[in-house]
């Protein structure tokens, strides 16, 4: 073979030999062989020859040419040749200068003739260097065995050497070389060393025998001290590099920004404005021309920060772009990572300025690209994609320095990414509810010490139980790590956490066996006893001892304890009032209660549910606070539903069945426990009752009914849900057969036999309890049978019953009672009960009260007046609902009135009942 032959003829002749035999396309290694091989894997095959006699072809083909014969080099048990120089020198062609061209050229052809290319290349800031050595590195590191080792000295050097050596297997002699570096040694003892640390690089790279590429910049520090030669004194970093260059036997192409002291060197020119446009073309072929000159315009001949730019463009189509890679960058990438958290990105700009050392003048065009500007001195990141997933903690410790306590989150945030756990914990202890504002740290607490570990555990412990969350499973994983603390304190406070979880599911006897005796709580901070006094208050209300429950609150009131844990106590002290009849005292405690929004939320709900049973009005908007507080404070969305189911109830108390309606759809899409489910479908049933629908009130209180029944959760709240769902299915069974819907007025002589059956067993079964929902169950059902009852039963039964605390359930009652006097035609004194009645409220308390009223004047024959009452009725503020039911029930009972109307082929009630509902 000629010695002009090209590298490509050259490679084939030697693959000749392996090739034997025929298959399709004829005889294994022939020129038409290649050619119809080529063409099958998408090549021409009239450039076969080209490319192998002449060295002529594209890039792509060559490319092609090669992959297939190195394909071929394998299957035959070969090592593939390395590809030819002339290769990679199109493509590097485009986007190096006329003299890093040559420099290319001759270093990868002295490689591919088996030589030994040692070159040194100088140039400034501006002049390629980078270019030059990363084309270079695309050209090599196809190839494992040319994969150069790559090295990019400049600032601190222990930075990038110890890396090196890592690769190398030499970083434990180069860490200890390093370890010896002091500032009190003499100066030719630190140069002696130095030196002794380049001379073990240099040999363990010469016994790889890969090449190294080296980029250094004019100056350097190794472990904070001066660089220094054999004789001590003070080295820029080319002359202290020569002695490391002259000892490597390996390729190498050293771009230095100075001239080394001996060595020959190769000066590099600054780029032209042309070669600048064929590097950007090169990296981002479908850049618009106009940006592309935008950019070679912004970096004017600095090719350093046209490839920054140049990568920064690239970065913004794909995320993945390795920006880091780039030292220049990497420090003011590092610092937007630190500083701009996702939650709140923008921050001062001073702060960046304080971790690069520079103020923002000294930034490069690329790292202000990196910038963006959101007024007040305050900028965050352009290209978020780009940043590091972490920073350097030293970053965050500056950042944890610079912010103001007032800055909650940032505190946080860099306290817990600096690892600077007292002062995390510290927050956290504060306020639990800050734990919101650090997901995942729980877990990422694994690793902590115990004693830390223990502390994050009661702060989880306290955040969980303010949401109600006691069965998450942070909060029980944190539970068992407090019930093995080392701290006798902190075991006590597990077990009363443990308990307030079962108080809040209901199971209060579970709950008492988990409490410590009450003596224990004296080794408690004020905080911690607190919590457990509460809880026991809870227990003992379970119990029904609510005097008891009333002083365990008062202990706990009387402790200094954090906002947040009075808002709880104010909490439980509105509870326990409303338990013992104190209304005025439980509204004033309730509303004493602030700062977070559950506790808020459950404040307001709590007075809306208090307002609601004593009939007031206002139970309306304070029910609506609480709910858009619980909703804007993330409470779970069980407890939504149950609040919302409750708001459904009060609407429909209030005659709005349209929004009653829409609230109860709203609880059943939230519901996800199965008890918050069948409760809610309790309180959607009596709502189809109240609005006429008896077949889908059955649906939805069969459901629940079976629910309550059979349920092993919360027993003594499934009970009483269970005895009131039997109450609706009554009232569902009174409109199915009595055509008597759930809303007032309810007047008597009504036939429902299901009814009655399930009313009576239902007041055999009530407990004989004095709580305030247990009386008010009663006095519903007795006040529902009544209406089946002859009217001397009907007062037999409501006689019992009259006197109540509680003064909604008391007007309850009169009015029930008025209503059998005046079906015992007891007119005079129906009239004397309403009378007597305070003034009322309550839209259904007035509808119920206008209807005796008018019956009763009806009776003693007062017909005039009580046609005026209605006509009173018409024009008055009562709903619509309650207007028409108010014409029916008459309609029914004083057929005297139909005379009164305008002629209608209507029946009377219904007649009456639309007259009344719609008025003029």
């Amino acid at each position: 073979m000629s010695e002009g032959a090209t590298p490509w003829l050259r490679y084939l002749e030697a693959l000749r030999p392996h090739l034997v035999g025929r298959d399709h396309r004829g005889k294994r290694g022939s020129l038409r062989w290649l050619e119809a091989l080529v063409a099958e894997r998408g090549g021409r095959a009239g450039t076969v020859r080209n490319i192998l006699y002449k060295d002529l072809g594209s890039p792509e083909e060559k490319e092609r040419l090669y992959r297939i014969l190195a394909d071929l080099y394998q299957e035959a048990g070969l090592k593939p040749p390395p590809p030819p120089a002339e290769l990679f020198l199109e493509s590097a062609r485009k986007t190096l200068g006329r003299d890093k061209r040559r420099i290319f050229r001759a270093f990868l052809k002295d490689l591919e003739a088996g030589k030994n290319p040692q070159v040194v290349v100088v140039g400034g800031a501006a002049t390629g260097k980078g270019v030059l050595l990363s084309a270079l590195g695309q050209a090599l590191a196809a190839f494992p065995e040319r994969e150069p080792f790559t090295l990019n000295l400049g600032g601190e050097l222990a930075q990038a050497l110890v890396p090196l050596a890592e690769a190398l297997g030499v970083a434990e002699e180069v860490r200890g070389l390093l370890a010896q570096l002091s500032p009190t040694q003499p100066f030719i003892l630190q140069g002696a060393l130095q030196g002794e640390i380049l001379g073990l690089l240099a040999k363990a790279l010469n016994q790889r025998g890969r090449p190294l590429l080296l980029r250094a910049e004019p100056e350097g520090t190794l472990e904070g001290l001066p660089l220094r030669g054999p004789d001590g004194g003070k080295r820029r970093l080319a002359a202290w590099l020569e002695p490391f260059l002259k000892g490597l036997t390996i390729p190498y192409l050293a771009a230095l920004s100075e001239p080394p002291p001996t060595l020959p060197y190769q000066p590099l020119s600054p780029p032209s404005r042309e070669e600048a446009r064929r590097f950007v073309r090169e990296r981002l072929p479908h850049l618009p021309p106009e940006r592309l000159e935008a950019l070679v315009n912004q970096a004017g001949r600095n090719f350093g920060e046209l490839s920054r730019l140049v990568l920064l463009e690239a970065a913004k189509h794909d995320p993945k772009t390795p920006l880091q890679d780039d030292p220049a960058l990497k420090p003011i990438l590092q610092a937007l990572a630190a500083f701009s958290p996702e939650a709140d990105p923008a921050f001062p700009l001073e702060l960046l300025e304080k971790a690069l050392g520079r103020p923002l003048e000294k930034l490069s065009q690329a790292e202000r690209a990196l910038l963006e500007w959101v007024g007040e001195g305050l900028v965050r990141p352009s290209l978020r994609a780009l940043l590091p997933s972490e920073a350097p903690k030293s970053l965050h410790r500056l950042a944890l320095a610079y912010f103001p306590k007032e800055n909650l989150f940032r505190r946080l945030y860099h306290a817990r990414k600096a690892g600077e756990r007292e002062e995390l914990l510290r927050l956290l202890q504060e306020d639990p509810t800050r734990l919101a504002l650090l997901p995942g740290l729980w877990e990422e607490a694994r690793s902590w010490p115990r004693e830390d570990r223990e502390v994050l555990a009661s702060v989880v412990v306290r955040y969980r139980a303010v949401l109600g969350q006691y069965a998450h499973p942070e909060a029980e994983e944190a539970l068992k790590v407090l019930a093995q603390a080392q701290n006798p304190s902190l075991r006590t406070w597990s077990r009363i956490k443990g308990a307030e979880a079962k108080v809040d599911a209901g199971h209060y006897r579970e709950a008492e066996t988990l409490l410590p005796p009450k003596e224990d709580l004296l080794h408690l901070e004020e905080t911690a006893r607190a919590e457990g006094l509460l809880v026991m208050a809870a227990v003992e209300r379970w119990k029904g001892d609510y005097e008891r429950a009333a002083r365990l609150v008062e202990e706990a009131e009387a402790l200094p304890v954090a906002p947040l844990l009075r808002d709880r106590v104010q909490l439980w002290r509105g509870l326990v009032a409303k338990d013992l009849g104190r209304y005025e005292e439980a509204l004033a405690a309730l509303a004493q209660v602030g700062h977070d929004p559950l506790l808020l939320g459950r404040a307001r709900y709590q007075m809306g549910d208090l307002l609601m049973r004593l009939g007031r009005l206002e139970a309306e908007p304070r029910m609506r606070e609480g709910l858009k507080a619980l909703e804007e404070g993330g409470a779970p969305r069980d407890e939504i539903a149950r609040v919302r189911a409750r708001y459904a109830t009060l609407l429909r108390r209030l005659g709005r069945y349209e929004e009653a309606e829409e609230a109860i759809q709203r609880a059943l899409a939230e519901a996800e426990d199965p008890f918050t489910r069948a409760r809610v479908e309790s309180e959607a049933g009596i709502l189809e009752a109240a609005r006429g629908r008896p077949l889908e009130a059955l649906a939805f209180l069969e459901r629940a009914e079976a629910y309550f029944r059979t349920t092993g959760e919360r027993p003594k709240e499934a009970r009483y849900r269970h005895l009131r769902t039997l109450f609706r299915l009554g009232a569902a069974y009174l409109l199915l057969e009595a055509g008597q819907p759930y809303r007032p007025p309810f007047l008597g002589g009504l036939f429902s036999p299901e009814a009655r059956r399930l009313l009576e067993g239902l007041l055999r079964d009530i407990p004989a309890e004095a709580t305030d929902r247990y009386t008010a169950l009663r006095l519903d059902a007795a006040g529902l049978l009544a209406l089946l009852l002859p009217p001397e039963e009907a007062l037999a039964l409501l006689k019992p019953l009259l006197n109540p605390e509680n003064p909604y359930l008391r007007a309850q009652a009169r009015l029930g009672y008025a209503e059998a006097l005046a079906r015992r035609e007891s007119f005079g004194e129906a009239l004397a009960q309403i009378v007597a009645l305070p003034p009322l409220e309550d839209p259904g308390l007035l509808a119920q009260a206008r209807a005796v009223e008018v019956l009763a004047l009806w009776g003693l024959g007062e017909e005039e007046a009580a046609w005026q009452k209605l006509r009173e009725v018409r024009q008055g503020a009562l709903p619509p609902a309650f207007r028409f039911q108010l014409g029916r029930a008459l309609g029914r009972l004083c057929p005297g009135l139909g005379k009164r109307l305008p002629p209608s082929p209507l029946a009377l009630p219904e007649a009456l009942g639309f007259f009344l509902a719609n008025p003029d």
